[in-house]
């Protein structure tokens, strides 16, 4: 290995390399030999950001907002809440109630295929366990980041249907 480094100094010494292409030898060299194998996402990999609920002092007038200033047409309602269509994804906006602070509630990742069974054995393993809400004939998972920000996991095929059970807030 010396040797290479060696090589490397001397030719970057008698201008056979740029100092750019000097530090890259020399960084390559730190690389392993072989990368280590991926391993495959515990739930599933996400295709992409299926909605995020917001919770607003005011739907109506939020609505009017995001209407107003992105034409994003309603999508479904859902109880007290709308769901505006943004092209493949939505965002809800559902209200905060007297207590409540606006903000964001939680995200929905979309996963392809998502199994819930399969899911929940994996994390189960690390000790994570997420609340399983049904929704229809499909299963979803609520579970919190280090950070405790809610993430749903949902087939890719969820597009803000119908309420659901449990005590999970809509979207």
């Amino acid at each position: 290995m010396f040797d290479h480094i060696e090589g490397i100094l001397r030719q970057y010494e008698h201008g056979q390399l740029s100092r750019r292409d000097a530090l890259a030898a020399l960084c390559a060299m730190t690389l392993p030999a072989v990368l280590p194998a991926e391993t495959p996402p515990r739930i599933g990999t996400a295709t992409g950001l299926n909605h995020a609920t917001l919770h607003v002092r005011d739907v109506a007038r939020s609505q009017a907002f995001y209407q107003d200033l992105f034409g994003m047409p309603i999508l479904t309602r859902q109880g007290a809440g709308v769901n505006l269509r943004a092209g493949h994804s939505f965002v809800g906006l559902y209200p905060a109630g007297a207590q409540g602070k606006p903000g964001i509630d939680h995200i929905c990742l979309s996963v392809n295929h998502f199994d819930a069974d399969s899911a929940l054995s994996r994390l189960r393993a690390l000790s994570v366990n997420p609340e399983i809400v049904h929704r229809g004939d499909t299963e979803e998972f609520y579970l919190d980041d280090p950070d405790g920000i809610t993430v749903q996991i949902q087939d890719t095929s969820y597009r803000g249907g119908v309420g659901r059970l449990g005590n999970r807030n809509p979207a």
